[in-house]
């Protein structure tokens, strides 16, 4: 009897047991262990690319050492603290992300709720703009995606769930064990468009019951941007991350950027906004405009400048010096403006291969109304001249930065642009504390090789116009305290 009586509990214990099964996303979550995590703190360390900052147009991104790497995530705020440090991780630099760097350099980025901002300096930076990919990355995380999709309606077909985060589709896929081993959604970018990110999940370890990946791997539009062995993880750590004062009192930036205009001859402007600078030069019929970066909100708040200082000549032609794509993400508005677009050979078929690409998350100008792209390239040396003015365009030899890479010289007035090299600091000491002086050199050797009698520097990543003086002390031709 005694028997039996057992039988019948464990017939009805194995009832019941089958009855609670989960299944779906739910059984993920538990297999995950995400059911009861509310918060978790992992860090490990291995490779970041720079996006955007290719050697040559269209390769891979260049690679940084990725020293530490520490996320701390609330899933209840929500929010996340990436904490990380990079270091060089070419040797020689080849490409851009500013490099060459000179030691260490840590990047704290922070979101909570609807607030987004850096940390590291005296004071925290409201960078409002970075909520919607900072909230997408939490919610990207391994048991983050598990948690939007219960909360947020996904759904599973398959081994795919489906959902929605921060206004973009996103989906994840589980493996045999019902863990997630990729989450991928879409990005944008001023310069490519539309373009795929996709973050894969391996080599899963138990926590406590909380399964998590030791290897993770994200690509940005089909190349690596993050590399990372995890070799700690925090379940329900205590993560609190509180706004500070000052970001919530942040005004917005303005969608419109404030130019700044600057004289630096008779028909020369130097032209400042969002944080990067450009060139306005006119000629006896047209003005020439020498770069077109940051983005189209910028193109257009500096052509409406240009336009009312010089409103009798068009724009004819806009100078780009590099592909990289805080120095053409505001290219496309010229095109759109039937302005023709002079850069180095090497980055017309990028140019036109990206630009052909989709643009539904953030349509611009040139997408919304298409207009024929209108090209004139240089191999080595390109002369723009009339009885009013000459610019010189030359190509920077044997450049690390980037293969494909110019220089624009006014040979009368002694003034050099270009893209990247020597970024003059603020202050009296002309030397870049965060960067080691290769690129620099590869700048001044084709200044000598081109034998250009400059005077003054007035380069993208300035505020103003220096003395030439003050590349030469920065890379060691000169002493500091020369006059």
């Amino acid at each position: 009897m005694l028997k039996g009586a057992i039988a019948g509990i464990a017939v009805v214990m194995s009832i019941a047991a089958c009855t609670e099964q989960k299944t779906g996303i739910e059984a993920a979550a538990d297999a995950m262990g995400a059911t009861t995590l509310n918060s978790i703190e992992y860090s490990g360390s291995g490779s970041l690319f720079g996006f955007g900052q290719a050697f040559v147009p269209g390769e891979r991104w260049p690679r940084f050492e990725q020293r530490s790497y520490v996320a701390s995530i609330n899933y209840q705020t929500p929010a996340m603290r990436l904490n990380s440090v990079r270091s060089q991780g070419e040797h020689p630099p080849r490409g851009g992300a500013a490099q060459p760097v000179a030691a260490d350099q840590r990047a704290i980025q922070v979101v909570s709720g609807k607030s987004a901002w850096t940390e590291g300096g005296a004071e925290p930076v409201a960078t409002p703009n970075a909520v919607g990919d900072r909230l997408r990355a939490l919610w990207a995380t391994p048991h983050g995606v598990i948690k939007a999709a219960l909360a947020n309606g996904g759904t599973l077909d398959g081994k795919v769930i489906s959902l929605n985060v921060e206004g973009r589709a996103v989906k994840a896929t589980l493996n045999d064990q019902n863990l997630v081993e990729k989450v991928a959604f879409l990005s944008t970018n001023e310069v490519v468009g539309d373009y795929p990110i996709e973050i894969t999940y391996s080599d899963y370890a138990d926590y406590g019951g909380v399964k998590f990946p030791t290897h993770i791997v994200q690509t940005e539009d089909g190349f690596p941007t993050l590399d990372i062995k995890v070799s700690e993880v925090k379940p329900n750590a205590a993560v609190a991350i509180d706004v500070p004062g000052g970001v919530t009192q942040a005004i917005p930036p303005p969608q419109t950027p404030e130019v700044k205009m600057d004289k630096l001859a008779d028909g020369v402007w130097f032209l400042y906004a969002a944080g990067v600078g450009s060139w306005a030069v006119e000629f006896k019929d047209y003005i020439v405009v020498v770069e077109g970066p940051a983005s189209e909100a910028r193109s257009l708040a500096v052509n409406d400048a240009i336009r009312k200082a010089v409103p009798e000549k068009p724009i004819k032609y806009v100078v780009n010096t590099h592909a990289h794509y805080d120095h053409a993400g505001g290219l496309r508005t010229y095109p759109a403006q039937g302005i023709t677009v002079i850069t180095q050979e090497m980055n017309k078929p990028f140019f036109e291969n990206v630009w052909a690409r989709p643009r539904t998350l953030a349509p611009d100008t040139l997408s919304k109304s298409p207009m024929p792209l209108m090209f004139e390239t240089v191999d080595d040396k390109k002369v723009l001249s009339d009885e009013a003015r000459t610019l010189e365009i030359y190509r920077l030899k044997d450049s690390r930065h980037n293969a494909a890479n110019l220089m624009v010289f006014l040979p009368k007035e002694g003034l050099l642009y270009y893209g990247d090299g020597y970024n003059p600091p603020p202050g009296p000491d002309p030397r870049d504390p965060a960067r080691t002086p290769e690129y620099g050199i590869d700048l001044y050797l084709n200044i000598l090789l081109r034998n250009l009698n400059v005077t003054r520097i007035a380069p993208a990543h300035t505020a103003r116009a220096v003395p030439y003086d003050n590349l030469k002390k920065a890379i060691g031709v000169l002493p500091v305290d020369a006059e």
